[in-house]
Formats: structure tokens, sequence, C-alpha cells
């Protein structure tokens, strides 16, 4: 599949990536260095940054509604206790999400993912989102969160690029949303990567950038995948990793990426 490039990914060589307009550079959970992590704030400062495309984890809170969340906990990133997908929405609604990153961003609340795909579309940003569930409630995740984002990611704009490290939530992502782009997510690289990719329709493989060295990225992008790495903030780490051919890195500090990433080519 390969959408229509934005305006914003004109400038950039996607067509070398996957066919996905991906840029070099993705703002992991918005710019989680910068701002609090997953929320409207950190998607604006990504945005203010240059960034154009962004990351964020979606998960169902106990009353089934697709909420912007890494945590399976609420008590680092939040003033809540307890497990996410056991608190219902009102009181997530009720939650300070940003005081605990800086005082500045006290107030922040934590979205939900109508919320969230609203604003990062407004922003003229572009979009991998990460299916973020345990199994066996990877299906029903991807189910319900991606006939939310269906309906609210403007039909003109191309579609975000889904992953998760939850098989079921990448075969129920096949099924809501057969003309989306699928990611492999992954901690560390299976011995059959490339199978697995086929057997889910995925176009692209995200993995660490730990994992990754010059003849394992060739292998990948010989079969027909585009490579994204996280988290990546170090930028002699970066010119690295676009120099064995990765296609894009996951950074919490984007900024520190973006001046070394325009015009660079690697070894695609």
């Amino acid at each position: 599949m390969e959408p229509t490039r934005s305006s914003a990914d004109a400038c950039d060589d996607g067509s070398a990536r996957g066919g996905l307009g991906l840029p070099r550079v993705i703002g992991h959970r918005g710019a989680a260095g910068s701002a609090p992590e997953n929320t409207l704030a950190g998607f604006r400062r990504a945005a203010e940054m240059g960034v154009r495309w962004v990351e964020l984890d979606v998960q169902l809170s106990a009353d089934g509604v697709p909420v912007v969340f890494h945590d399976d906990r609420l008590e680092r990133t939040t003033n809540g206790r307890g497990r996410l997908v056991e608190t219902p929405l009102a009181a997530l609604r009720q939650l300070d999400a940003g005081a605990w990153f800086d005082a500045a961003f006290r107030g922040q609340r934590l979205p939900t993912l109508e919320e969230a795909l609203t604003a990062i579309a407004g922003l003229g940003m572009g979009l991998c989102l990460e299916v973020k569930a345990d199994e066996p409630r990877g299906g029903r995740t991807a189910r319900v969160a991606l006939a939310q984002a269906r309906q609210t990611w403007p039909a003109n704009r191309p579609p975000p690029l889904v992953s998760s490290f939850a098989r079921s939530a990448l075969a129920a992502a096949a099924e809501a949303a057969p003309d989306w782009p699928r990611g492999l997510l992954v901690d560390s690289l299976p011995d059959d990567w490339a199978g697995e990719a086929r057997r889910y329709g995925c176009t692209s493989l995200h993995t660490r950038a730990g994992e990754l060295r010059a003849t394992l990225v060739q292998a990948i992008k010989g079969a027909g995948l585009a490579v994204l790495a996280y988290t990546v903030d170090d930028p002699g780490l970066a010119e690295t990793l676009w120099g064995y051919g990765v296609d894009a890195v996951f950074s919490d500090r984007p900024e520190r990426l973006l001046p070394i990433a325009e015009g660079h080519t690697g070894n695609l």
C-alpha cells in the first residue's frame, strides 16, 4: 500500500521508506523528553519542533473507551492509582497527567483517542498508532480503537501506521482496517521475523535500536519491510542507524535529531 503523501512529506523521499511516507524522525509519545508523554500538550510541542510524525499508545478504559496512555498502571504519569484497564473513563478524566512532568503542565488531562487524533490531524502530522494491550486483550483493543480511529482520522490524509506487540491486535487490525498499514513491533527479533510479518500483512518492522546491525537491516529491507528503531535520542546513534538503512527512528528528543535528519540519505 502506498498512501498519497501529505505536503509535509513532499520534501522527503518517502517512497524509499516502505512507501509509507515516513520521516527520518518520529516523536515518541509526542515529544516525551520535553512535555508529558501521550498528552495534547506533548503533541503540540512536537509540532512546534517541526516533527512531522508522532507515535502514541492506545488502551481501553474499564468501560471500553480508547484512551491514549502507555503504562499498565497510572502512578508514573498521573496522580491516580491502580490499573488503567480497571479504571472507568469518568475517573480517568479527573486525573492530572501533566504535573508529574513539570508544574507548567499542571492540568493536562489523559486524552481519549478521539481527542488525540483530532489534535494530531489538525496539526498536520502523520501518526504511528500503537495498540498497547497484553494478551488476550489485544484483539478487542485493536477493534475498538480502530473503529474510533477510522471514524475520526480524516479520509483525505494518509492513514496511521498501526503497530503492536500483541499479535492478536495485528490480526484484528488486518480485519478492522485492511487498507491501513501495519507494523510488527518486537522487543527482540524472533527467528521467523519475516514469516510473522507476512502472517499479519505488515509493511514495517519496529525494534529496539540495539538489535540492529547493517546486515540485518538490509535483510529486513530485502524482505520488503521498512525498518523503524526505538528509542533514539543520541544524534550519533541516529546517524549510525540511518547509515545502516534504518528508515525512521522514534525519539523522545526529536529536536536533537531533526537538524541532522534533513537531507540524510543513509544506505537505502
